[in-house]
């Protein structure tokens, strides 16, 4: 072999070098670039941006445990496991538990909202209940603890006309189970006697112990199921 055909194979190895450190080098940024496009079929790249574009992803298992488990090593300072955003961030549903929270050290469960409701629990079928507050009846150990304002929707306030004894709540709803709470909201020489639901009629009837004085009395109302 002469001395020039050698120096034209080394050239062409070389070239061929250069082209395959290019290729790689290439590979690299195409994982490492954000997002990464995929099309349906095409795995999930660990450590990158997945774009599935318009398509969805469903994960199905039989597994006894969980069918997808997320954690994170750091575990203080804000760490977070799951991070969704979208008009609804997480839409889950359960037999037992739609959502569980659990914390050893913080809140088992946080809702924040600027101009809704942070928590919302509904029941929609006979002998749900939308809201369960728990805790042991000892020392301490609170059940709920409600910072600021109150309102409840069977509530309210009835004004005792002068002269009369007794005002009506008309259209509620009242059952057996009802009972009802009432204060006078003037301090005047009459009280309220009585606050007496009734399921027949579905009202709430309201008694002073004699007639209200001039301007009338007014009765705040609560009903509450016991």
């Amino acid at each position: 072999m002469t001395q020039q055909e050698s120096a034209k194979r080394i050239g062409r190895r070389g070239m061929l070098t250069g082209l395959g450190a290019a290729a790689a080098g290439a590979g690299v940024l195409a994982l490492s670039a954000t997002p990464a496009g995929a099309a349906p079929g095409d795995p999930v790249v660990q450590g990158a941006d997945n774009d599935a574009g318009g398509a969805g992803t469903i994960l199905r298992s039989t597994a006894g445990g969980a069918t997808l488990e997320v954690r994170n090593a750091v575990g203080v300072g804000g760490a977070v496991g799951v991070k969704a955003s979208a008009d609804v961030g997480v839409d889950a549903s359960g037999f037992d538990a739609g959502v569980v929270g659990f914390s050893s050290n913080g809140n088992g469960l946080v809702g924040r909202s600027d101009i809704g409701y942070g928590v919302v629990g509904t029941a929609s079928d006979l002998g749900g209940i939308g809201v369960v507050a728990s805790a042991p009846d000892e020392f301490s150990k609170t059940a709920l603890d409600v910072r600021g304002q109150v309102r409840f929707a069977r509530s309210g306030v009835v004004t005792v006309p002068a002269g009369a004894t007794s005002a009506t709540v008309a259209g509620l709803q009242v059952y057996t189970s009802t009972h009802a709470l009432a204060v006078a909201q003037r301090n005047t020489a009459v009280w309220v006697k009585a606050a007496v639901p009734n399921s027949g009629t579905g009202q709430l009837r309201v008694y002073l112990n004699a007639a209200a004085p001039a301007g009338g009395v007014p009765v705040a109302w609560w009903l509450l199921e016991v």
